[in-house]
């Protein structure tokens, strides 16, 4: 009795899967069309000046405060208060160089 049991198992088992078989194949259809392309879309290169320019941020978030790209940095600073690596800011650092460009340290007007 347990073999007959085990036995009806298992062919109803390998029917199942069959039948879900069968379902999803014929659900599935590829597409043999090559794709469209859209008309409003331009496929030119991006001229490596655009990269370069979206690679580098406007803002440095730290934790140590935010800091703000400014095209010329007005003020000196002594050598405890620039980092070359946002990542090793510290309370006491007012300016970020990195990435060619320096970024100031926005202060909190409270």
């Amino acid at each position: 009795m347990k073999f007959k049991a085990t036995t009806c198992g298992l062919i109803i088992l390998a029917v199942g899967a069959s039948v879900l078989t069968g379902v999803i194949s014929n659900s599935v259809h590829a597409d043999n069309d090559a794709p469209i392309r859209n008309e409003s879309v331009t496929y030119d290169p991006v001229p490596p000046e655009v990269l370069e320019e979206l690679r580098i941020p406007d803002k440095i978030s730290t934790k140590d405060g935010l800091f703000v790209k400014t095209l010329h940095a007005e003020e000196n600073f002594s050598q405890d208060e620039v980092v070359y690596n946002g990542l090793k800011t510290t309370d006491k650092t007012k300016a970020i160089i990195q990435y060619d460009a320096t970024y100031i340290k926005e202060e909190d007007n409270e």
